[in-house]
């Protein structure tokens, strides 16, 4: 099976990639920015390639709205059309967000079947790739991820930012204190390793034409994830959270059970292993730094 890959130099597709080529039974290709810029760049790589199945992980999380648009949308849509045109029988993987849900008023766990109410433009950008995507193909399937963490500091999350706080206190002399904004929200916590894991069922048992949440349904506090960190690295970190308006998505968790029942898993909501290795990267890392 032919595998092409997006967004392979980011965190997810570059862990997608990594995880999908050490199998042994996949041809794993990545593809190149400007394989995306247009149907008729994205039509020409497919034809190529030959994939089996595309894993689509480029995108930006972050920025203006017509940035937003054109990399989150605009790529999204140009690839399925291509898709569409010129290989109907590949695959689409998207990789969604809990944010395309918004912001729940009764605090029920959200189902594939909700509508989505974006709170920001990351979200509604996302909901929209999501939705040309499965009018351009029926072989989509999204999987909606919640939020990821990963046992290394990646990207701009709040635990990649506690994670890198944490290890320049502790190559500093006490008090050890991290700062950081409004920690109470609650959120519903997904290893990256079952993000990984997600990407494989889909392909492995061909699932096409879902939307698919990759959620444990069990919420958290910001600050519980942190203290429980915080706890494994054992060096008296104490986290200051800023006198600010906290966000306004105050709560966000995802109902499993469709992951369940088309992939045969539930993410863990048993962080534990995951904070244990987060806590020794802080402490390999505060090492590091105080013989730099």
């Amino acid at each position: 099976m032919r595998i092409l890959v997006t967004g392979a130099g980011g965190f997810l597709g570059g862990a997608i990639l990594r995880r999908l080529t050490a199998r042994g039974d996949m041809d794993v290709l990545a593809a190149a920015r400007s394989d995306l810029a247009n149907e008729w760049a994205a039509a020409k790589a497919l034809a190529a390639a030959k994939p089996d199945v595309i894993v689509h992980a480029a995108g930006r999380t972050y920025g203006p709205a017509e940035a937003l648009q054109a990399d989150n949308v605009a790529a999204t849509e140009a690839l399925a059309r291509a898709v569409a045109a010129v290989s109907p029988e590949c695959g689409l993987i998207l990789l969604g967000s809990a944010a395309q849900y918004g912001r729940s008023l009764t605090w029920t766990p959200w189902r594939e079947s909700d509508p989505g109410a974006p709170l920001d433009a990351y979200g509604a950008s996302k909901l929209a790739a999501e939705s040309v995507a499965f009018t351009a193909t029926g072989r989509t399937t999204a999987l909606r991820i919640f939020n990821v963490i990963a046992p290394e500091p990646t990207g701009g999350q709040v635990f990649s930012g506690f994670l890198r706080q944490a290890a320049a206190a502790m190559a500093a002399a006490p008090p050890r204190r991290v700062a950081l904004g409004p920690v109470g929200a609650v959120r519903d916590f997904v290893d990256v390793a079952d993000v990984l894991t997600a990407v494989e069922r889909v392909i492995d048992r061909g699932v096409w034409g879902e939307p698919i949440n990759v959620c444990s349904g069990v919420g958290r506090t910001v600050r519980a994830l942190l203290e429980a960190t915080a706890a494994q690295i054992d060096g008296d970190i104490s986290i200051d959270e800023a006198a600010s308006p906290p966000p306004a998505l105050d709560w966000s968790v995802g109902d499993p059970a469709r992951c369940q029942a088309l992939l045969g898993f539930t993410p863990s909501s048993d962080l534990a292993a995951l904070t244990g290795r987060a806590a020794d990267w802080v402490r390999n890392a505060a090492k590091a730094g105080a013989h730099a």
